[in-house]
């Protein structure tokens, strides 16, 4: 139950940090005030400065785990959940609400008009926008690596 409840940690925050880094893919062609786009920049400074602090705080052994190459990305985030410590895990939780915190403030900016551009875009089903999401980055990715 423990592992468990440290995998899910871990994959919420890698989720979000990957949400709210595209963030700006997802509002291309949307009129965006200065306010949401600083917003957005920083949701995008405080995730990497929330992984910076986590990455500073891992041992050797969670080290070698990142550098594997042998794991997959699921088995890495597997075996860095069962070796988080208490403290590491604190950061994790601590980084998950900072990082809800930020998404909800962003929400709160957002004109109807916004937000009926977002529903038009992604759907109301919040497993379509996820959907949408994975493809836009692993179209995105793949745009990267011919480059």
């Amino acid at each position: 139950m423990k592992i468990m409840k440290n995998i899910i940690i871990v994959l919420v925050i890698l989720f979000m940090s990957i949400m709210t880094m595209h963030a700006q893919d997802v509002f291309d062609g949307m009129d965006l005030t200065k306010e949401q786009r600083q917003l957005l920049k920083s949701q995008k400074e405080l995730i990497k400065k929330n992984s910076k602090t986590l990455r500073q705080t891992f041992s050797p052994e969670q080290k070698a785990i990142l550098r594997n190459n042998n794991l997959s990305a699921a088995e890495k985030q597997r075996a860095l959940a069962s070796t988080l410590t208490s403290s590491q895990k604190k950061i994790v939780d601590k980084n998950k609400r900072s990082i809800k915190k930020a998404r909800a403030k962003f929400r709160t900016t957002l004109t109807p008009n916004q937000k009926r551009e977002l529903k038009k875009r992604y759907g109301k089903d919040k497993g379509k926008f996820k959907n949408n999401m994975r493809r836009k980055l692993n179209k995105n990715k793949r745009k990267r690596m011919r480059n």
